[in-house]
């Protein structure tokens, strides 16, 4: 890797992997030194990366949240990762975004690597049964997640099986991808008893 670009990206794909990284350490890894370890990490904030400076002895360089993803640097392998999961998430309920990022990733991969995947999108199959077609939306499936995570309630209008609406504040544990149908288990204040919940029939929910 002798291009000046190749290694600014070089340090970019270094820098995603995560945690602080020392000025020698990149110095090491991409074959320069210091001062150009420096000069790249400028290229990179001119770009709009928000790449950190950490002080102290254990300081160096890290990737901070910012308003914009930086470019995915992704090898061989874990390029075939991803797409492997986007193939086996086609039949559930995030279809159109998976199909969408799997044509985004597809046209950014060297054309070597993108034969050999073609190849693979022609002739994998999967032996589990055909999922249904049910959508649920991302806010909703987040906002749970949170929630789960926070050890909150959440308030939630929920139609059942027969199509009866109902209010229902229940107090969540965990979420559940099942067949192509995502669940919701909690304890339900009504009932006080453990419930399971269809994503699909919540049509609004708040914390």
């Amino acid at each position: 890797m002798t291009r000046p670009t190749a290694r600014v990206l070089a340090l970019l794909e270094l820098l995603q992997t995560g945690g602080t990284h020392t000025v020698g350490e990149l110095a090491g890894r991409l074959g320069v030194d210091e001062r150009t370890v420096r000069r790249y990490v400028t290229h990179l904030t001119d770009l709009d990366i928000p790449v950190r400076s950490v002080r102290g002895r254990y300081g160096g360089y890290r990737l901070a949240p910012g308003y914009r993803m930086p470019p995915l640097m992704l090898t061989d392998d874990e390029a075939v990762a991803v797409l492997l999961g986007l193939l086996t998430s086609r039949s559930t309920t995030a279809t159109f975004a998976a199909d969408s990022a799997t044509a985004k990733l597809r046209r950014v991969l060297p054309p070597r690597l993108t034969a050999r995947l073609d190849a693979l999108i022609n002739t994998v199959e999967f032996t589990a049964d055909a999922r249904p077609d049910v959508a649920v939306e991302t806010a909703v499936l987040l906002l749970l997640a949170e929630a789960t995570r926070e050890h909150r309630s959440v308030a939630m209008d929920y139609t059942d099986r027969d199509g009866r609406p109902s209010e229902r504040t229940v107090h969540p544990y965990g979420l559940v991808e099942h067949s192509g149908r995502w669940y919701l288990t909690g304890q339900d204040s009504s009932s006080d008893e453990l419930r399971q919940f269809r994503l699909d029939r919540i049509t609004a929910v708040t914390t």
